[in-house]
């Protein structure tokens, strides 16, 4: 029997509205719904029959079987009309809370495709310039504030760039941890104060770390870009500061592999760059080589040493990772963390420490201001990363 045929079992007295949904924990299976227009990629009138929201479904790769026929209904006054009806069968799955909304990919793939974005010049010689993004916690009370200090973070940054770019052999960016603020199960006070739910909040991550990754793009320089797993970043158990699974299973590193996917897909279409992506899966570090400088890249809640303030601390941290990992970090000369939202810098055995400022509200993280008594205007770090000079770095800002 044709789907057709089993649609128009369906049909009674009113044929339109027929058919069922079986739902589960992980989906939704529709079966034979019939409706009287045609669904265009838009189940909302499918799943509002049955009182679900179509938002949080998405189709299951081609099992969609559809029907169409015109069948006779009659008229209150009496007479009958042919009408068009429509059969629908699909596979759903449910989307997560933590997956960015269909629309929003196709928002950004369809403007980046409108305005394919500079293929990188040869590759040549010169420092690359790093611009570390940290702290954030967008979601967090203030959410307007710290969105305005990363753009002006970026669009500074990039202006420098620009003026430097003789000197340049390309740019990277080092997302740097604690992107959002999260919603619940990290930190008690959390659901009391956030200004974003937990999708949303991730949703402005991805718009920001694309919108931040284009404007980069557009210097026409190679470009690279690194992200890190984080505390606020955790998918923590119910009563527990645990992970629900391991540490790689994270919302920083989550966005950044949604940003390299459509990224990915637009370098393949020949609308973007190809990029250099690194990103974390568990270790809280990533190192990497820029113009003949080894880096090392973490958000620093892992690393905890002894001393008498959180800069010590982590230098003490620093040291000791140097001592048991040497081979991965003997040669590493430049360590930049963040976490504790305060600006610093320290040099040790030539070795330089940069801790980076955050790019929250101001003052807006009570925790950090009572528990360590520190805080410092909201900023952005970058400089040139180079073996131009003996340190291996210059022309630092704090913008």
């Amino acid at each position: 029997m044709s789907l057709a045929d089993d649609a128009a079992h369906l049909t009674g007295r009113d044929p339109m509205n027929k058919g069922s949904i079986d739902v589960t924990s992980d989906g939704a299976t529709v079966n034979n719904v019939v409706v009287n227009s045609p669904v265009n990629d838009d189940w909302t009138t499918v799943f509002a029959l049955f009182n679900l929201n179509a938002a949080e479904f998405e189709v299951v790769d081609d099992t969609v079987r559809m029907s169409t026929w015109q069948q006779s209904k009659a008229a209150d006054n009496g007479t009958r009309d042919a009408i068009q009806l429509y059969s629908y069968s699909a596979r759903f799955r449910r989307r997560k809370s933590t997956d960015i909304s269909p629309e929003t990919l196709a928002g950004w793939r369809d403007h980046l495709r409108a305005q394919p974005l500079p293929t990188p010049a040869a590759r040549r010689d010169g420092s690359t310039y790093v611009i570390l993004v940290a702290d954030p916690q967008l979601g967090k009370k203030g959410t307007e504030e710290a969105v305005a200090n990363w753009r002006r973070g970026i669009d500074a940054h990039l202006a420098l760039a620009r003026f430097h770019t003789p000197d340049l052999a390309g740019v990277h960016i080092a997302y740097m941890g604690d992107e959002t603020e999260g919603v619940c199960n990290n930190y008690g006070n959390q659901p009391h104060t956030v200004e974003l739910n937990m999708s949303r909040q991730l949703e402005l991550d991805f718009d920001l770390r694309v919108w931040t990754i284009k404007q980069a793009a557009m210097l026409g320089l190679p470009l690279s870009v690194s992200s890190v797993i984080s505390n606020h970043g955790e998918w923590t158990r119910n009563g527990s500061k645990e992970p629900v699974t391991s540490q790689g299973d994270n919302a920083s590193t989550h966005i950044a592999r949604q940003t390299k996917k459509l990224f990915d897909e637009l370098t393949e279409h020949g609308a973007a760059p190809a990029i250099d992506w690194h990103i974390g899966a568990g270790d809280p570090a990533i190192t990497l080589t820029l113009s003949g400088v080894d880096c090392y890249f973490s958000h620093g809640y892992i690393e905890k040493g002894r001393g008498s303030s959180s800069e010590t601390r982590t230098r003490n941290a620093i040291e000791r990772q140097i001592l048991g990992r040497t081979e991965q970090l003997g040669e590493t000369s430049l360590f930049f963390t963040a976490h504790y939202h305060h600006f610093y810098s320290q040099e040790f055995e030539g070795r330089t420490l940069f801790g980076c400022p955050a790019l929250e509200a101001e003052r807006s993280s009570e925790y950090m201001l009572n528990q360590y008594g520190v805080w410092s205007p909201a900023g952005m770090l970058g400089l040139m990363v180079g073996a131009h000079n003996q340190r291996g770095w210059s022309n630092l800002n704090v913008f």
